[in-house]
């Protein structure tokens, strides 16, 4: 073999001097990163082995049986994993910007969340409130067998099944259960849950619909009660497999609540519904929320109409509303609603506020005012409803597209097309109406409003501060004629001077 003796040229040395240096920093790199993780994962098993060692200590002090020190250890195992992995999301989050996070968040848990019917429902009308609710949300990782709570435990969140299988019994199942192993001589500890020795039992439900036991999965949502009352759990919820849970505090929950008015508005609706519903059944922690038709006002279809109803609110109206006032604008506003405006005309939608006229006139004004100056009232000082009025209003102010204000103690009519100035007490939900309607209701002290819909065939949604009912009931008065019958006899030729009493 002949061997070339020629010199390089400058273009080889070049490259030579080049290379040389980039091979030494990947070869640096390369030993660097093999050494960082020999260094990871000796100090992972010198924690382990530390763990297991002051596992052993207190097993022996205290006596330890057998299975929990097995159930303790593969606890200390799987939780360093799951740990680190917590710990390298928690980095990301951190570099990121608050904006990010919450969009981050939300694209991780917004449809986990959507499949309960009232977060569903508020994405679809306040996307910045789940968005903002999405942030503040926790995680819980389990590993299989692990006793999430207990029956009696208190409870302070709301858990919504991100992955794995969970198994819930209520504790009555529980008591049947034990009862039989009683009977059969068995002497199974709960402990023993943890190894999978116990077969999971298939769904089972209560006489009235309420679920006993159930395998729990991907967007359950477990003990959402306790955003509602004060709860403590009802039963057993067992993992079944590694996965994890959302968790939602109930006390941040509330926080963040208060500030969007209008998921205020619409909570304060859904949780008394909740409640009543809670109510009707066995207590559990798996309930199924109340359909929407049964809190959403503007969703409520009426079935039936009820005879001889009360004023709704009528133990909670302000000194500054008179009952009988109130009473008149309501028969009123459904005889508009059922009848329509005079000549036949079409109503097109309206609404009626009862308040103190001086607190009111600092919260809106009227473009046009055609009462300015007049003393038109819709009841006298006995009580008695005004046909005359009543026809002058049907006339002259319900085909308008501000609101009919109408003063709470005297009956008189304020003004027609009159405009609140601040809407946002009503939040973003509905159009420009249903908005002034549920903000005026919480200004000036208090107001009654009766709002109706263009579509409304005698159907009312009324307010009072922060609550809401729809009202397709008659309304129980006494001896009172119905507002349209003046117009009947104005047509038959007669005069009508007819004042009724409620």
């Amino acid at each position: 073999t002949v061997w070339s003796t020629a010199s390089l040229t400058i273009w080889e040395r070049l490259f030579s001097v080049i290379i040389l240096p980039i091979a030494l920093v990947f070869t640096a790199l390369f030993v660097g990163s093999t050494t960082m993780l020999m260094q990871q994962s000796t100090n992972f098993a010198r924690d382990l082995a530390k763990q297991r060692s002051a596992l052993t200590t207190v097993a022996r002090h205290y006596k330890f049986p057998p299975e929990l020190c097995v159930r303790i250890r593969h606890f200390i195992e799987a939780d360093k994993s799951l740990r680190n992995l917590r710990e390298r999301e928690d980095r990301l989050l951190k570099e990121l910007s608050p904006d990010l996070q919450r969009d981050l968040k939300m694209q991780i848990y917004g449809a986990l969340i959507a499949r309960h019917s009232f977060m569903k429902f508020l994405i679809s009308r306040n996307p910045p409130f789940v968005r903002h609710l999405c942030s503040i949300l926790g995680i819980h990782d389990f590993l299989a067998y692990e006793f999430i709570f207990n029956p009696g435990d208190a409870c302070t969140v709301v858990r919504f099944v991100v992955d794995g299988q969970l198994q819930y019994m209520h504790s009555y199942e529980l008591e049947e259960s034990s009862t039989i192993n009683l009977l059969v001589g068995s002497s199974t500890s709960r402990s023993n849950a943890f190894d999978g020795s116990r077969v999971t039992t298939p769904n089972s439900e209560s006489a009235q619909g309420i679920q006993l036991s159930e395998q729990v999965c991907r967007g359950k949502c477990v003990s959402e009660p306790v955003l509602w009352t004060l709860w403590e759990h009802c039963g057993e919820l067992v993992s079944l497999s590694v996965g994890s849970c959302a968790l939602l505090e109930s006390d941040s929950f509330e926080e963040i609540v208060k500030l969007y008015p209008m998921v205020t508005w619409l909570s304060v609706l859904y949780s008394r519904q909740f409640i009543i519903h809670l109510n009707k059944n066995i207590m559990s922690d798996i309930v199924e929320p109340p359909a929407v038709q049964e809190w959403e006002p503007e969703a409520i279809v009426a079935i039936a109409k009820e005879s001889g109803a009360d004023l709704p609110f009528e133990d909670e109206l302000p000194s500054h509303c008179s009952p009988q006032v109130v009473k008149a604008c309501v028969l009123l506003s459904q005889d508009v609603a059922t009848r329509g405006l005079d000549e036949n005309r079409p109503h097109h939608g309206f609404t009626v506020i009862i308040g103190e006229e001086g607190a009111l006139a600092t919260c809106g004004k009227s473009g046009f005012n055609p009462f300015k100056g007049h003393d038109v009232r819709i009841i006298t000082e006995d009580g008695l409803v005004c046909g005359e009025a009543i026809e002058t209003l049907r006339r002259n102010a319900f085909h308008t597209d501000g609101a009919i204000v109408v003063d709470g103690l005297s009956g008189r009519v304020v003004a027609s097309s009159w405009f609140v100035g601040d809407i946002r007490l009503g939040g973003m939900e509905g159009g420009a109406r249903s908005r002034s309607a549920r903000a005026v209701a919480q200004q000036a002290g208090g107001c009654y409003v009766i709002k109706c819909s263009e579509d409304s065939k005698g159907k009312l949604i009324l307010h009072l501060g922060t609550k809401a009912r729809v009202f397709n009931s008659e309304l129980k008065t006494k001896d009172v004629g119905a507002p349209g019958s003046c117009q009947m006899a104005k047509d038959s030729g007669t005069t009508c001077n007819a004042k009724t009493s409620l």
